[in-house]
């Protein structure tokens, strides 16, 4: 009993990173359930077993993306072991080093008039950025409380300009664009003053 548990799992997974991957590359009105299936070795049959549809499929894989995304960012901005900057700048690199999940999280925005069926989860994706938002202003004013570093503007217009930095290098990144760790202690040192 317990083997079959743990195939029925990997069949799962498999299905969601061949999904994933087909997803990112070929986008979800160009990817079929049976490519799907047949990109993770598999029959449509077990595909059907695991999801009844390719919509579920994708859900699955943004909800996936959008938990990831936010244990990433709160693991950035609460490592003890790095200064406030270093901290802020690890989050700045999340849309650097996770650009398949950002990719699939934006991609749900622009799905939107073709696939009603999207419009719960544009409002999980609105609600995940919220909490970005939330996260950085809850962190900036913790650090400049603590005297880690002072805003040279007030925290709203702090937190208002860093996410939207946050949201372009994901953009820039999907360009096939790097930036640098020392563009973005650039940028972290315009926006503050660190202690």
């Amino acid at each position: 009993m317990r083997r079959t548990k743990e195939d029925a799992l990997q069949t799962r997974c498999q299905l969601l990173q061949a999904a994933k991957a087909l997803f990112n590359e070929k986008g979800f009105s160009r990817t079929t359930l049976a490519e799907i299936a047949e990109k993770a070795g598999l029959t449509r049959g077990a595909a059907y077993w695991h999801f009844k549809s390719k919509d579920e499929i994708f859900i699955t894989i943004v909800e996936q993306a959008l938990d990831d995304m936010t244990a990433s960012k709160k693991q950035a901005l609460s490592s003890p072991d790095c200064s406030a900057k270093e901290r802020l700048q690890r989050l700045l690199a999340l849309p650097c080093t996770l650009p398949t999940e950002y990719a699939l999280v934006n991609s749900v925005a622009t799905l939107l008039p073709a696939y009603p069926q999207f419009a719960e989860l544009e409002v999980s994706v609105q609600r995940h950025k919220d909490q970005l938002r939330q996260l950085v202003q809850d962190f900036l004013e913790d650090a400049q409380q603590q005297g880690l570093l002072t805003l040279h503007a007030s925290t709203e217009s702090t937190t208002k300009l860093f996410f939207l930095l946050f949201e372009g290098l994901y953009f820039h990144t999907q360009e096939g664009k790097v930036v640098t760790g020392e563009e973005l202690s650039d940028f972290l040192e315009i926006l503050c003053q660190f202690h």
